[in-house]
């Protein structure tokens, strides 16, 4: 079973995206003889089509299946495209939010404001408000001027 980014990935390119097109129209099939065989293989590892003899065939239950399977890393599911769409209410999952956003310091290193801004802004717009939550939930540690914060040597009990 493939992943939602899998399936994106695999008709991403227009040439597989309208030989899938052709496929799904195609009401017994479409014949596989004829067919750039590289496409064919490509929907076929990925899951969106099927051989039926020598005919390719569409899958169209793929997509379903992908996106009803849970996501192997809470935490990766929080993110598209490698950016943080939402904060999660308090619990398990943020802590374990900020312990991977916290990864992105080095331990007993010191960061200017404006390198953790950097650093978290990469990951989401509101900077502002990962930067508190991290050092809130002790996972950065703020100088007492306000000019540099670290991230603390010993871990967190996660």
């Amino acid at each position: 079973m493939a992943s939602p980014e899998a399936l994106v990935s695999a008709l991403a390119d227009p040439g597989r995206l309208r030989l899938f097109a052709r496929i799904c129209t195609a009401p017994d099939g479409l014949p596989a003889a004829g067919e750039p065989a590289k496409l064919v293989r490509r929907l076929v590892a990925a899951g969106l089509v099927t051989f039926d003899g020598d005919r390719c065939r569409a899958v169209p239950e793929a997509f379903r299946e992908a996106l009803a399977r849970p996501p192997a890393d809470p935490v990766e599911a929080l993110f598209r495209g490698g950016r943080l769409v939402t904060i999660p209410r308090p619990g398990e999952l943020r802590q374990a939010l900020f312990a991977k956003l916290a990864e992105r310091f080095e331990p007993g290193r010191l960061y200017r404001e404006r390198d953790v801004r950097e650093i978290l802004t990469a990951v989401h717009d509101d900077h502002a408000a990962l930067r508190r939550h991290l050092v809130d939930d002790g996972f950065l540690e703020r100088s007492n001027d306000g000019s540099s914060y670290g991230r603390p040597s010993e871990t967190r009990p996660g």
